[in-house]
């Protein structure tokens, strides 16, 4: 049971910061809620999350069937670190050099919000990557192991943590959606320096942890 529950609030928590900084589905959430209601919003959330565990259980499931040579797993932990310095130099560099002024208007759609929500998080070439490289670390670690009950949990936590955070801007962005444009630079840089320095510190622990286990050898 503890291992379940560690998996779960885990993946909610890869989730929820994972979708923390505006991008597509969070700010079309914001804007929905602003110019539409809360509840158009929280259906479009709610569509755009059921997709996105999809997504999550799909790279689970192909990170089981993949045969990861063992060389590769050795270097898994500074993939990891990789990773969060690439991201978190990528947001950085969006914002300084490539970055557009913030605006605020009416997001238009057909039909329902519930199906908005479903076709633009299909369209998000980033979900699949990104859950398996998350799984590829959490499975190194032998929090994420191979049978069905821990793949339902690992697809529920990622819904749970994606549905929170866009629930989160449905309901309190709306009403703040002039602030949150306004200071999109401010938040953005901090979140990509935040990356920058989970990365950092992973490689120091990385580097101590390789020199521990040769002092032990």
């Amino acid at each position: 049971m503890k291992r379940h529950a560690t998996l779960f609030f885990t993946g909610l928590a890869i989730s929820f910061f994972g979708s923390l900084a505006p991008g597509t589905l969070n700010m079309t959430t914001l804007h929905i809620s602003a110019f539409d209601s809360v509840a158009a919003a929280l259906w479009f959330a709610f569509g755009a999350v059921l997709i996105e565990m999809l997504y999550a259980a799909l790279a689970v499931t192909l990170l089981h069937r993949i045969k990861i040579p063992s060389s590769w797993k050795k270097s898994a932990e500074w993939t990891f670190v990789f990773g969060l310095l690439a991201y978190g130099g990528f947001v950085l560099y969006s914002e300084f050099f490539n970055a557009p002024s913030p605006t605020l208007e009416k997001v238009s759609f057909s039909g329902s919000a519930f199906f908005f929500g479903m076709s633009l998080s299909f369209v998000n070439p980033f979900q699949v990557p990104f859950w398996m490289f998350w799984g590829t670390l959490l499975k190194q670690r032998n929090i994420l192991e191979q049978h069905t009950r821990a793949v339902v949990i690992y697809t529920v936590s990622a819904g749970s943590g994606a549905f929170l955070l866009l629930a989160t801007y449905a309901i309190v962005g709306g009403e703040n959606r002039l602030w949150i444009n306004a200071h999109q630079f401010q938040f953005m840089v901090f979140y990509g320096s935040v990356f920058l320095l989970l990365g950092l510190i992973q490689a120091w622990r990385n580097t101590v942890g390789n020199r521990n286990r040769s002092g032990v050898e």
